[in-house]
C-alpha cells in the first residue's frame, strides 16, 4: 500500500509507506530564477542609498562580495586553486626595485633601501599587501586608506604618507559619480551603518590634500562603468554545480527516497486475519472497523521492513497484494509471499553525478585561470610532469603577475613616490629563477638536499 498527499497551493508533500511517512519539497521557479538572475546583467546603472549616501551598487543587491564568498566557501576547488594562484604571484614577496633599461630591454634592478624598509615594517605592509592580493584574486577589486602625517597643508612641515590601510572590498562602495568622488565604508552586508565612514578618493595631482584619502584600484570588465566582475564569473554555475554533487550524494546515501523492495502478500493472508479480528470483536461487543485491519498490516509490514533495513533506515519499500484470479491463472502462483528486489541502478547514478562532478573542475579550473600542471589536478588520470609544470610556472609568470602586481601595488606605490620622490623606487614581487634539474650542479639538486 502506498499513499501520496500533496498539500495544495504548497511546493510540499507526503509519501507514507506502511507506518513510515517522508516528506519532499520542490523549489519553485521562480526562486531559480532569482540565483540565475544574480549571475547577469547591469547593476551600476542606478544608484543605491544608505546611510545619507547614494552609492554604485556592488552587484544586483548591492551584496556581491558575500555572494561569491558562500559560493566559494562551499565549493572543493576554488579557494584552493585561488590560494595557489595567490602563492604563485606573491613569490618570494614583496622588494624594492629600481626600472632600468639593459641593451633597451626594460628589467628590474632589486635594491635594499634600510630607510624605506623602516617605514614599510613600521606599519605592516606585508599584510596589508597579502590582504590585497586576496582581495583582488576573489573580486578584482582592491581599496584602501591612505593616512597622511599631522602636519597637513602647513607650509614648512615634513608632509608625507604614514601609513596605509586596507579596506575588506565587502564594504567600501563608490560613491554614486554625480554626488561626489568618493568611498563610502559601512557594513553593506547587513546594512549597518553605525560606523560609517565616507573617505574622498585620492587627488593624484594633490596627494596630501587630505589627511585620510581613500584608494580604489580595479580590473576593468567589459562594458562594466565601475567595480568589474572577477574572472570566474562566468564558471560560477559551473562552481556551484560542483559544491552541490557532494551534498546530492550524501542525501542519497543517508536519506534515499527510493523505494528498495517490492512486497507481494496474498490477499487471502489479510481476509482470514479480518475475519478473525471480525470474529475477536464480536465476541468483546465492539464494533469492527477498516482502521483495525490496517493497525495490524502496518505492525506486520514495521516488522518485515526492520529485517529489509540497513544503515540508517535505507529498507524502504512498496507493498501491494496479490489475488487469486478465475480466468486461468492458477491459485497456487499467487497464494504466497513475494519479496522483490527493485534496481534503482545507483551505480549508473553516482557515475553521472561523478561524470559531472568532473567536467564541473575543469570548468572551475579554467574559470579561474589556472593551468591543471600548477593546479595538481590529474588530468586523464595522470599528474603533470615536472617539466610540463615548470614550463606551465615560466608561462604563468610571463603573462599571470604584471596585471595583478600593478592593481596590488598601485596605492603603495603612490605613497612611496610621495614619501621618496629621489629614490625612484617601487614595490614589487620577487620571484627566484626556477631551473631545471640537469641545470643545477649535482650537490645542490633537489634529490641530495632530501
Amino acid at each position: 500500500m502506498i499513499k501520496i498527499h500533496n498539500n495544495t497551493g504548497y511546493n510540499t508533500g507526503v509519501i507514507e509507506l506502511a507506518d513510515v511517512a517522508y516528506t519532499f519539497s520542490i523549489e519553485s521557479s521562480d526562486s531559480l530564477q532569482g540565483m540565475q538572475a544574480a549571475f547577469s546583467g547591469n547593476w551600476e546603472t542606478e544608484p543605491q542609498t544608505g546611510g545619507g549616501y547614494r552609492i554604485v551598487p556592488f552587484g544586483p543587491d548591492n551584496n556581491l562580495p558575500a555572494m561569491l564568498r558562500d559560493i566559494l566557501d562551499q565549493n572543493n576547488l576554488a579557494e584552493g586553486l585561488l590560494s595557489r594562484k595567490r602563492g604563485l604571484v606573491w613569490g618570494n614577496g614583496p622588494e624594492l626595485y629600481q626600472k632600468v633599461y639593459e641593451e633597451g630591454r626594460p628589467t628590474r634592478k632589486w635594491i635594499y633601501d634600510s630607510k624605506v624598509n623602516d617605514w614599510l615594517k613600521s606599519w605592516n605592509a606585508e599584510e596589508y599587501l597579502r590582504r590585497c592580493l586576496v582581495d583582488y584574486f576573489h573580486t578584482e577589486v582592491v581599496t584602501s586608506k591612505i593616512f597622511r602625517s599631522r602636519g597637513g597643508r602647513v607650509p614648512g612641515l615634513n608632509n608625507s604618507i604614514t601609513h596605509l590601510e586596507h579596506v575588506n572590498c565587502n564594504d567600501a562602495r563608490l560613491q554614486w559619480p554625480a554626488d561626489g568622488n568618493g568611498i563610502i565604508v559601512a557594513d553593506w552586508e547587513n546594512q549597518k551603518f553605525d560606523n560609517l565612514q565616507y573617505y574622498p578618493i585620492l587627488d593624484r595631482l594633490n596627494p596630501l590634500k587630505y589627511a585620510v584619502a581613500g584608494h580604489f584600484s580595479n580590473m576593468y570588465s567589459f562594458s562594466r562603468k565601475f567595480y568589474g566582475v572577477p574572472a570566474y564569473f562566468g564558471a560560477l554555475n559551473w562552481i556551484r554545480r560542483a559544491s552541490a554533487i557532494p551534498r546530492i550524494l550524501e542525501n542519497l546515501t543517508n536519506n534515499s527516497l527510493s523505494i528498495k523492495w517490492h512486497i507481494i502478500s496474498p490477499a487471502s493472508y489479510w481476509t482470514k486475519h479480518r475475519e478473525r479480528i471480525e470474529k475477536q470483536c464480536a465476541e468483546k461487543g465492539t464494533k469492527f472497523t477498516e482502521t483495525m485491519l490496517e493497525d495490524y498490516k502496518d505492525e506486520v509490514f514495521k516488522k518485515l521492513g526492520a529485517v529489509l533495513a540497513g544503515e540508517k533506515n535505507v529498507g524502504k519499500y512498496f507493498t501491494s497484494e496479490s489475488f487469486y484470479s478465475e480466468f486461468g491463472v492458477g491459485k497456487e502462483s499467487l497464494e504466497k509471499w513475494e519479496i522483490i528486489p527493485i534496481d534503482q541502478k545507483v551505480k549508473e547514478y553516482v557515475d553521472a553525478q561523478v561524470a559531472v562532478s568532473n567536467k564541473a573542475d575543469s570548468a572551475t579550473t579554467s574559470g579561474i585561470g589556472l593551468h591543471p600542471s600548477l593546479s595538481n589536478i590529474m588530468v586523464d588520470g595522470k599528474l603533470a610532469s615536472g617539466s610540463e609544470q615548470l614550463y606551465a610556472l615560466k608561462i604563468f609568470l610571463a603573462t599571470e603577475v604584471t596585471i595583478p602586481e600593478s592593481i596590488v601595488f598601485d596605492a603603495v606605490n603612490q605613497a612611496l613616490s610621495i614619501n621618496f620622490p629621489e629614490k625612484n623606487l617601487q614595490l614589487g614581487f620577487y620571484h627566484a629563477i626556477v631551473m631545471t634539474e640537469d641545470q643545477v650542479s649535482p650537490s645542490n639538486r633537489l634529490k641530495n638536499a632530501v
